[in-house]
Order: C-alpha cells, then structure tokens, then sequence
C-alpha cells in the first residue's frame, strides 16, 4: 500500500503539538502542503519552523477554533497561501479534570466550543469549500465518547457529540463527494497525558490489550489511510487507535498466560 499525498493541501486545526503536530508532519512526508493554527503564537511557530526543517510546505497561523470569523480567515488564508483544502482535519481540543458537578460554567461554555463547536464551524466552511470536488474531513473524537471518565465528564460529553456529527455528517456531506470520519484515540503518549501516565501508568495499561501506550504517529497514520484512496468506500465511522482498549474485560491474563506457555 503505497499512500501519497503529493499536490493535495491539507489543514490540521490544534497543529503545534501532540497529536496534531504529528499529523501535520505525516502527512507532509507523504506529499502534502500543510496548514496547522493554534492559539500559542510561539508554540505554533515553532512547529511550524520544525517542519519546514523537514523540507514540509507549511502555513501556520493563529487561530481560535470557537470562532467563526478566525476560523473563516485561516481557512482563507491556507487557500490564499496553498491551494484548494483537501483534507480538513478537526484535531483541536481541551480536556478539563473536574466532575460535572464541579465544571463552572466558563469552562463548560469553552469546552463545548472549542471541541465540539469548531467542529461544526469546521464542517460547515470545509462543505463550502469542497462541494464542488470533493474531499475529505476527519473528526477528533475520543475513547471517552465510548466510555467516560468520572473527572472528565464534560470533556466526554463534548466528544460523544463529535462522535454523533460524523456519522450525522457523513449522510449529509455524501451527495458532494466528501467523505467525513472520526478517529478515537486511546492513552497517547503526548504532553497532555504524559502527567496522568507517570502518575497513573500502571492502571492505565491495566484495561487495553497491547498493553502500551500509543504514539501520536500511530494515530497519525490511521488518518493517513483514512484520508486516502484505499478508505474511498469508508464513511462515517470512527477508527478507535487504543491498543485494543476495552476489548474484553482482562487482557492482562493473556500476558500471564504468555509467560507459562512460552
């Protein structure tokens, strides 16, 4: 399976680090001219410099996902600085550690917008700018759409609700030629979970069946063949990349068993 990129223009919203950052960077080795925005100036620009690096086209501009006219301007803006968009990736999020009961309702309000309105801000100006040729959108979702995380609560809802847009997406989206999918992500090793993995570690891999925690690159790719050609009858579906999180109840005894079989 050879999957390219070359001439296609892709836009990665949350680009600077983690998850995005090395989606930017895949899909740039495999050809494409990339697009990432952030609300860090200084952050983004440095990622925007450590893909150049790597001989990658990028634009990268500031950007606040929750609203529309900044939304509308870096879409503009890529298309100005790239070419038509291909490929519009929704990858921006936050993930707020309070009970539902504890959310004040600052953070409610931006939790819901920057993870679940920017999705459909992003929906909706990638819709006008692919309906005449095509293309595709992939949507962040997140293992705790399928099971949350007292904690987390709100931070789950908003991602449950991402994971209902694709599939609603999708259905509406097909008469254009655009294809939408979303992708679940278990424990990644990325600067917003490396805290919780050194705290929690152990019980964490306790549940996923690998037994590891995911790299970035490993979702990275997911959506590399999600976007391609080989995915051209996939819609609205969401790939989980966890490592078979949750698959069955003990996967640890399949470990134990190993060592008596050999």
């Amino acid at each position: 399976m050879d999957i390219r990129y070359d001439g296609k223009v892709v836009l990665v919203t949350g680009g600077s680090a983690g998850i995005g950052l090395s989606v930017a960077e895949l899909f740039g080795s495999l050809g494409a001219r990339i697009a990432i925005c952030g609300t860090n100036p200084v952050k983004l620009e440095k990622a925007a410099d450590e893909l150049r690096a790597k001989g990658i086209t990028v634009f990268s501009q500031p950007c606040d996902v929750s609203d529309s006219t900044s939304l509308e301007r870096f879409a503009a803006d890529t298309e100005a600085a790239l070419g038509p968009i291909d490929v519009w990736v929704s990858n921006a999020g936050v993930c707020p550690q309070y009970a539902i009961l504890d959310t004040d309702e600052a953070t409610w309000d931006k939790t819901v917008d920057v993870n679940m309105k920017s999705v459909y801000l992003g929906a909706r100006i990638a819709y006008r700018l692919m309906k005449e040729r095509g293309g595709v959108i992939l949507l962040a979702s997140s293992f705790a759409a399928l099971f949350p995380s007292v904690g987390s609560g709100v931070y789950a809802a908003t991602k449950a609700a991402v994971s209902s847009m694709t599939r609603t997406l999708a259905a509406e989206l097909a008469p254009y030629g655009i294809r939408v999918n979303g992708y679940i992500p278990g424990v990644i090793d990325t600067e917003m979970n490396r805290e919780r993995i050194a705290r929690d570690g152990d019980t964490l891999k306790t549940p996923i069946a690998m037994q590891t925690f995911g790299e970035p690159i490993d979702v990275a790719w997911g959506l590399a063949f999600l976007a391609s050609d080989y995915a051209r009858y996939i819609t609205g579906t969401l790939l989980e990349i966890t490592g078979g999180k949750m698959g069955v109840q003990n996967p640890a005894r399949a470990w134990e068993d190993k060592q008596t079989r050999g």
